[in-house]
């Protein structure tokens, strides 16, 4: 018999997410877009056996002919603008035949021609006194009713209002529930506690972003981002449409159970005071091989590295388990913006979509440049009024972003972030003082190798070098950073990244950044205060 395999996709999810005012309408908002990925094909009669894909606001659908696939598809295109208020881009129907993969491909290729060329005019509305909506100040209003019971009446769109009811306070939807099922259980569930949960003592609202706030003493709070590396490679080897769906369903599972790993460590290691059951992260986005999740700003840097660890061993057991071959060893790109918790959420998105591109564009680099893929991991700290910290340019840098996971990189590619988490700890005991001296000398450091330019600075820093002795364990720890961070004799990395410009840098400045953030996910919090041994 023949079939008709349907392709089609959510439209810029994350804007439809992001534009909402608060953190729990994005949650509520991703909630939305699981259950609508779940359950709107059994409304539409779509058998489970037919359903390739639904997942993370993609579909991969097999229908009897031509004609069914293209109404089931406008059906579903409308329901998903009636529910969410964005759109969905259809691919014309593929006809399958003997080689699904041959069948697969060429419906990609027709999605991409249609999400280029979109035919249809999206309006809205237009009467002479309207109001739009006070949570994304760009639908129109369709109801003036609190939000939520804490809150005072408002003016809301269709869209925020159905994200704000899929996430009552209080309650956990599909799409949180399987990750922290990871983390206690079905039967801990029951006990467990989350960010935005309730509302804590003393606060005038729900705010997940504060909840987590309370591990740092400054308020701040880590963005995490992750995509997988090499996925749309890894789904044109699949050879069956069983395949894919396995393929699918287990990248899911894999972001889940990678994401839970960082999150028991905390919860061993430095349990929230007088919260035991507490769970320390919010996942925001989970789908396909996409990961946005609020994370405890403290280990931000090695909740990166045990992520990436986890998430290479799950898809490595998941390639063997669906017998997917012919496929890269599966890595992960990772980016970490850590800011305070009152930081607007779309700029810090949109942050770590920058940092982001720049892990996956020097992983790819080192891919074609002969050596194998490795996950990568960057990083921004956002200070003051700063958005996106401009990249450093020059021929001298204070910086070696992005990181490694992994040690085994060819020279002139860059250390492991695991070198941060150590001399992070090693330098535990040295002053504030010291390392506040050591940030303002690499703020002003030179963009050139020439004797002239660069020697006065060398100057001072042997000038605050011996300052620095004066505490004979302070200077080694210094000392012992400075060349585990750097290289001799010159004291710079040589960074030869093919095809960008070669340059030196330094991993201490960055060390220095991120200061109150690399923390050893093994170690207790105490074991850091100054004084400790």
């Amino acid at each position: 018999m023949t079939r008709y395999l349907l392709v089609a996709e959510a439209d810029k999810i994350q804007d439809l997410l992001f534009r909402s005012a608060r953190l729990r309408e994005v949650v509520g908002g991703s909630e939305l877009l699981n259950r609508f990925c779940k359950d709107v094909p059994d409304l539409l009669g779509i058998p489970q056996e037919d359903r390739i894909i639904n997942d993370g606001g993609s579909f991969r659908l097999l229908f009897d002919s031509s004609e069914q696939a293209l109404t089931r598809g406008a059906e579903l295109a409308e329901v998903y603008r009636r529910a969410t208020g964005g759109s969905l881009s259809l691919a014309e129907p593929v006809e399958v035949k003997s080689d699904f993969d041959l069948a697969s491909e060429e419906a990609e290729e027709k999605l991409r021609r249609a999400k280029r060329w979109r035919e249809a005019w999206q309006t809205q509305p237009h009467l002479p006194y309207i109001a739009y909506c006070a949570s994304c100040g760009v639908g129109l209003a369709v109801a003036h009713r609190a939000f939520h019971e804490d809150e005072e009446p408002q003016y809301l769109c269709a869209s925020c209002l159905n994200k704000g009811a899929e996430r009552p306070v209080g309650m956990i939807g599909k799409f949180a529930k399987g990750f922290y099922e990871e983390i206690v259980g079905e039967d801990g569930l029951q006990q467990a506690d989350w960010p935005g949960k309730a509302k804590r003592p003393g606060r005038r609202e729900v705010d997940p972003g504060e909840d987590l706030a309370d591990y740092d003493p400054r308020r701040y709070v880590a963005y995490f981002l992750a995509d997988g590396n090499d996925m749309g490679q890894a789904f044109s080897k699949c050879r069956t449409k069983e395949q894919m769906h396995n393929l699918s369903e287990g990248l899911s599972r894999a972001f889940r159970q990678a994401l839970a790993v960082p999150t028991r460590m905390i919860r061993d290691k430095n349990p929230l005071r007088k919260r035991p059951h507490f769970i320390p992260v919010l996942p925001l986005i989970l789908g396909g091989d996409d990961l946005l999740a609020l994370v405890p700003a403290p280990w931000a840097l090695d909740f990166a590295m045990q992520f990436c660890n986890a998430y290479e061993e799950a898809m490595g057991d998941l390639f063997k388990e669906i017998n997917l071959q012919e496929v890269p060893v599966p890595t992960v790109s990772v980016a970490v913006v850590i800011c305070k918790s009152k930081h607007p959420f779309k700029l810090a998105y949109e942050a770590g979509e920058s940092r982001l591109k720049d892990a996956k564009r020097v992983s790819k680099r080192l891919g074609l440049s002969g050596g194998s893929r490795h996950s990568s991991i960057s990083f921004e700290v956002v200070l003051g009024g700063r958005l996106v910290g401009a990249s450093p340019s020059g021929r001298v840098r204070p910086t070696l972003r992005p990181y490694w996971v992994h040690d085994n990189i060819a020279g002139g590619w860059g250390f492991s972030v695991r070198k941060l988490v150590e001399q992070r700890y090693e330098l535990r005991n040295v002053p504030n003082k010291r390392l506040i001296e050591l940030r303002d000398l690499y703020d002003d450091l030179p963009a050139s190798l020439k004797t002239e330019d660069l020697s006065p600075w060398e100057a001072r820093l042997n000038q605050l070098l011996v300052r620095i002795a004066r505490e004979k364990t302070n200077r080694t720890a210094i000392d012992s950073a400075l060349e585990d961070l750097g290289s001799k004799p010159t004291g710079w990395y040589r960074v030869d990244r093919a095809p960008d410009d070669l340059w030196y840098g330094h991993g201490l400045p960055d060390l220095i950044e991120a200061w109150d953030f690399a923390l050893d996910l093994g170690k207790e919090r105490q074991e850091y205060e100054e004084g400790a041994q």
